[in-house]
């Protein structure tokens, strides 16, 4: 009778998993591999998102072209027009609030409020660059430009002179009595609507108007001369002012021309602001 032989084949199949063990382990490596090749795309999607998000982001907030070329004489006009708007509507807004009339001049000679005029200026050279921008950019932009630049005026003003034109210690978001978040919103405000609507009447007006011909330049030598002339009465005079509240005597010409001039009655009628003396 012949033997059986099935034992041997079931031997042979049993040491058949050895193919098996490596088809398991080369399935495990293809796992493997699609898995690191899913991680590498999963980086790469974010590395692309975080660029585009990075050109976005630039595009929103990085300044650009000018919305229009500046030059002095530009410049100039800009300064008076925002010293005679803003001393219009700083009364409006006394009248309206306070119920009475006050003058809020910024110099001895003229319907100017110097500030405004700075302000007008620094506003357009700044966010010139950022007409494109959102507008809570632009808010935020010229928040920060007018509150800085009514700390600053404030600061010199008591320090070099010993005046104090504003102070709002004990309001909401008052930074040294110098500036406060309502005013800072006010600034933002007024920067939008310059940016907006202000910006894009002038540069039709400069279009118009050319303000670099040779008569205009005459005109605009003619004011430049006359402000400087303006601001530099002003300052003597506040200063002066400043002397006699400390009582330093006029011993010269120049302090005798300020005190009949600019007497003390006639600066408190013309600006609004104390006068305690400049500290010595």
């Amino acid at each position: 009778m012949a033997k059986r032989r099935e034992p041997r084949k079931v031997q042979e199949r049993i040491a058949e998993p050895t193919d098996l063990s490596y088809s398991i382990e080369g399935k495990r490596g293809d796992r493997a591999g699609r898995k690191t090749v899913s991680t590498e795309a999963v980086k790469h999607d974010v590395r692309d998102f975080v660029e585009e998000a990075r050109h976005e982001i630039e595009a929103v907030a990085r300044p650009r072209d000018e919305f229009f070329s500046l030059s002095y004489w530009h410049i100039l006009w800009l300064f008076v027009a925002g010293s005679v708007a803003g001393l219009v509507l700083e009364t409006v807004f006394h009248v309206i609030v306070y119920g009475g009339y006050e003058s809020r001049a910024g110099l001895v000679w003229g319907p100017f409020s110097p500030i405004y005029g700075f302000g007008a200026v620094f506003l357009t050279i700044v966010l010139n660059r950022f007409w494109h921008n959102h507008n809570v950019v632009i808010f935020t932009v010229a928040m920060i430009v007018g509150s800085l630049l009514e700390y600053v005026t404030s600061w010199g003003m008591e320090v070099f002179f010993g005046a104090v034109a504003w102070d709002y210690e004990g309001t909401f978001g008052s930074i040294h009595g110098r500036t406060n978040f309502v005013f800072g919103v006010m600034w933002g405000m007024l920067g939008l609507v310059w940016v907006r609507t202000v910006l894009p009447f002038f540069k039709r007006a400069f279009s118009a108007i050319d303000v670099e011909t040779v008569a205009m330049k005459a005109v605009g030598v003619a004011l430049t001369a006359f402000l400087v002339l303006d601001i530099a009465l002003t300052l003597g005079a506040v200063g002066r002012q400043s002397e006699r509240m400390l009582g330093i005597e006029a011993d010269n010409a120049m302090q005798v021309f300020f005190d009949e001039r600019f007497p003390d009655d006639w600066m408190k009628q013309r600006f609004h602001m104390t006068v305690f003396g400049r500290p010595q």
